[in-house]
């Protein structure tokens, strides 16, 4: 496993809301010859892994993530496939859900780690379930919050 970088966290996390703990680690990683971006908050031995909505990043969901690490649960956030920090391939085909379920299972070998409760919100609720879906025992919970349901029906089934 190639070595991860700890930075420390961005400035733009308000000093005034409880909750926001820094620094928090990032690192990079290769899933299908694509660079993917990561975040890990906290270290508990409760996993979480989160996904935003489309066109956002990991920065919707840090301070969630942010409040869960010091109630001491580990949560990371993956910036999918042409969004945030990591690659913007060109291609459709880079762009469908059970390919960027494909990469959370690829997160997940990456850091080691067996089994986690997957997450997300619309975008990141749909991939959760495909990931529920194409990889069962990898999945200890599901957090779904707006998913676009018309689309996710095979995952949901």
């Amino acid at each position: 496993m190639p070595p991860r970088k700890v930075l420390r966290a961005p400035q733009d996390l308000p000093d005034d809301k409880p909750g926001t703990v820094a620094p928090y680690e990032v690192g990079q990683f290769v899933s299908d010859n694509l660079e993917l971006y990561y975040e890990i908050h906290g270290s508990g031995p409760r996993v979480l892994v989160f996904l935003h909505g489309i066109l956002m990043d990991a920065n919707m969901n840090r301070r969630l993530a942010s409040d869960l690490a010091a109630k001491g649960n580990r949560v990371i956030l993956l910036d999918l496939p042409g969004h945030g920090l990591s690659a913007r391939p060109q291609r459709a085909s880079y762009h469908r859900m059970d390919t960027y379920a494909d990469h959370v299972v690829a997160l997940l070998d990456h850091l080691g780690i067996e089994q986690a409760v997957i997450g997300g919100v619309s975008l990141g609720g749909n991939v959760s379930l495909l990931v529920a879906a194409q990889a069962p025992e990898r999945v200890r919970g599901l957090v779904v919050e707006m998913p676009v349901l018309e689309w996710a029906l095979p995952a949901a089934a």
